[in-house]
């Protein structure tokens, strides 16, 4: 859609005054239509009543006649001492006329291939407008024409009454609009300025506050109700931010705090201190908060919604039994992925959710964790990861996905290389969505265990195809 700029006049203009200049010169030019309208139709009723007259006085003045005799002076339109009448013969002698223009010579001819008269040498003296008609009779056995005419005064008095009330009351309804205009669109837009001045007053300390609503379903109501909407929205960002820095500050002091500590040990006994032991303590806390970084940064991204730097078919059951055969597990992982199941992504993201996925199932499972990938119809691929651990309550199946979030009871946290950063599953999702899926979770089988079950659009057989 184009949006069209305002004009160079009214740019900078306050939209009230943008608005009133707009309404008053709508109304303006509508009156000034209507009043042309108005004009135009006057006219054209008045030369048409004006022609009937005429031609009802010229067929009186044809049947006034008897034989080739007319009477004299002939009669006068009744009713109008203006109009005039004249019988003009074929060599364009006046044979008969009204008493005044009696003793005048033919004011008008009438070509024979024409029905329009034309004003004659004697007869374009300056008589002013006005408006004739002409009729062939045959008179016993000579042809003549009667013309008969009037004066179109009434026409031009008209026409200048209406250019003199217009000019007299245009500037008035010019100013009555401009003056009515800038009161009802200032009253109009107060609550404009009222929802303006308040959401100037709130600041990134206060976004709980909230625009007060007018009553009513019309756009002020719904442009306050959507600012309302977008500062709840940013209260909940805000909120979730200052607590992901929290919870992120928290994190990386963890293993900061464990390799400070081992070696202000050591250097406080360099000579009875165990270095070795030291050393891969502080590697191990190392290795930790370099997966947490990692993971920081690609939480960042994902909240970005740069995620996916590319997509392309992706052979999910190929990928998943890579993944499991690669990932360092500590009990045996069945993969069971049969079917063709491809899927349009980023390779290394879905990954990464495959990885993550095992991860947290590796890190809670008794004996062994079952990867399945499936299609449940031609449109969705299905990727399945069972575990035989204690499973997660129902309350928490949600919350487990949110960041830094770990379940210290039954699916309790491993200390040291095997600890969980408590985002692999917030990421995962991420990756998910990013896909166009889903991630839920759900009891194991015979109800022990839990099965993370991620729902992903599948490619079509034709585009997959036309892809390869």
């Amino acid at each position: 859609m184009t949006r069209t700029a305002p004009s160079p006049v009214l740019r900078g203009r306050s939209l009230r005054l943008r608005l009133t200049l707009l309404a008053t010169l709508v109304v303006t030019a509508a009156i000034a239509l209507g009043a042309a309208v108005l004009a135009i139709t006057l006219v054209i009723s008045v030369r048409a009543n004006v022609d009937t007259t005429l031609n009802a006085y010229a067929e009186s003045i044809a049947r006034s006649a008897t034989g080739a005799t007319w009477p004299t002076p002939l009669p006068a339109a009744p009713g109008d001492p203006g109009i005039w009448a004249q019988v003009v013969d074929a060599s364009g002698h006046v044979v008969a006329a009204t008493a005044n223009v009696t003793g005048q010579p033919a004011r008008y001819t009438l070509p024979a291939d024409s029905s329009t008269p034309r004003p004659t040498a004697q007869g374009s003296q300056d008589r002013g407008e006005e408006q004739v008609v002409a009729q062939r009779y045959v008179a016993g056995s000579t042809p003549v024409v009667v013309y008969a005419g009037g004066s179109t005064r009434v026409l031009s008095i008209v026409t200048t009454d209406i250019q003199g009330h217009l000019l007299f009351a245009l500037p008035l309804v010019l100013l009555g609009a401009l003056g009515l205009s800038w009161l009802l669109i200032g009253r109009a837009l107060r609550p404009v300025e009222r929802i303006r001045a308040e959401a100037a007053e709130i600041t990134g300390s206060d976004l709980h506050r909230r625009i007060p609503q007018p009553d009513g379903d019309d756009e002020i109501g719904r442009l306050a109700r959507t600012l309302n909407t977008m500062l709840a929205r940013l209260e909940d960002s805000a909120t979730r931010q200052r607590r992901f820095v929290a919870d992120a500050s928290h994190e990386l002091r963890t293993p900061l705090t464990a390799v400070r500590t081992s070696l202000e040990v050591g250097l406080a006994h360099p000579d009875q201190a165990p270095w070795p032991e030291l050393a891969q303590r502080a590697v191990t806390e190392t290795a930790r908060l370099q997966r947490l970084v990692d993971a920081l940064l690609l939480l960042a991204r994902a909240d970005d919604r740069t995620l996916l730097r590319h997509r392309e078919p992706v052979d999910l059951p190929a990928l998943a039994r890579t993944v499991a055969h690669a990932a360092p597990t500590r009990v045996p992982v069945t993969v069971l992925a049969p079917r063709d199941a491809s899927v349009l992504g980023d390779p290394d993201q879905l990954t990464r959710l495959i990885r993550n996925l095992l991860d947290n199932a590796d890190r809670h499972a008794d004996t062994h964790v079952q990867l399945t990938v499936t299609t449940e119809d031609p449109d969705t691929a299905v990727v399945r990861v069972t575990d035989d651990g204690p499973g997660i309550p129902s309350a928490d199946r949600e919350r487990v996905f949110d960041r830094f979030v770990r379940l210290q009871a039954a699916r309790s946290r491993r200390a040291g290389e095997e600890a969980g950063t408590g985002l692999g599953l917030s990421i995962a999702r991420d990756i998910a969505v990013a896909h166009g899926g889903t991630i839920t979770i759900t009891d194991g089988p015979d109800q022990s265990g839990a099965t993370f079950t991620v729902r992903l659009p599948a490619v079509p057989a034709v585009r997959r195809t036309d892809a390869q």
